[in-house]
């Protein structure tokens, strides 16, 4: 049961972990909507409040073997850290899909724009959309951060160390077993031609969430 609750901890530190790189001041996610200022100060604000639930987490889960409200705080911020990054993957397909669209029908050559430019393609609706669930992911947290006294979880400056760890497009080999077959066939088509001669730049991967699309993309990206 301990080892369970530790690996548990362990995802959702690495989880954090993640969300901080992609919301890095000149990260990809701010470039997109930089010209939309308040979504700008959401996604800072998602990463405040993400930065004052993390000097918690190590006490959380020190604590959740002997108190279950400790228990289904931590399993209520796993399902928020799962939102935000569900969000997050879903403005990155958008993206790639618009890219995609674009280099098919010949309007622009998106491939070598800067990631930032291509929040002029992003629809009013889906902009909307997207502020709507940050909105609600948000309070989820700010909900959950208010429980920290009330559960008598203490501040951990130590758990928000930086570790020495590996770029964000570095991948452990142990999570893509199995999939070296898929890796091989990606790697093939971005580098065979289409009918018109041209490299291939774009190869979309559609799947359910939780596949491993991401660490596949960085395997391949990496080769």
């Amino acid at each position: 049961m301990e080892i369970g609750l530790a690996v548990g901890g362990a995802f959702l530190s690495s989880a954090l972990n993640v969300l901080f790189d992609r919301l890095a001041p000149q990260g990809d996610l701010l470039n997109m909507f930089r010209k939309q200022n308040h979504h700008v100060r959401l996604l800072k604000k998602l990463k405040m409040t993400l930065r004052g639930l993390q000097i918690v987490l190590s006490d959380a889960e020190n604590k959740q073997a002997s108190n279950p409200s400790v228990g289904d705080w931590l399993n209520e911020l796993r399902d928020a850290v799962d939102s935000a990054e569900n969000l997050i993957e879903e403005v990155n397909y958008e993206v790639l899909r618009l890219t995609v669209e674009d280099q098919h029908q010949n309007i622009a050559e998106t491939s070598n724009q800067q990631v930032s430019d291509l929040n002029l393609c992003l629809s009013d609706d889906f902009v909307l959309n997207m502020k709507d669930k940050l909105e609600e992911t948000i309070e989820t947290l700010e909900v959950l951060e208010e429980q920290i006294g009330l559960l008598g979880l203490k501040e951990n400056f130590g758990s928000t160390k930086q570790e020495t760890r590996t770029p964000s497009t570095s991948v452990d080999e142990s999570y893509i077993f199995g999939r070296q077959r898929e890796k091989e066939d990606l790697i093939d088509r971005l580098l065979s031609e289409d009918a018109s001669g041209k490299k291939l730049t774009v190869v979309p991967i559609v799947g359910m969430g939780d596949l491993g699309k991401t660490t596949l993309a960085k395997a391949v990206y990496n080769d």
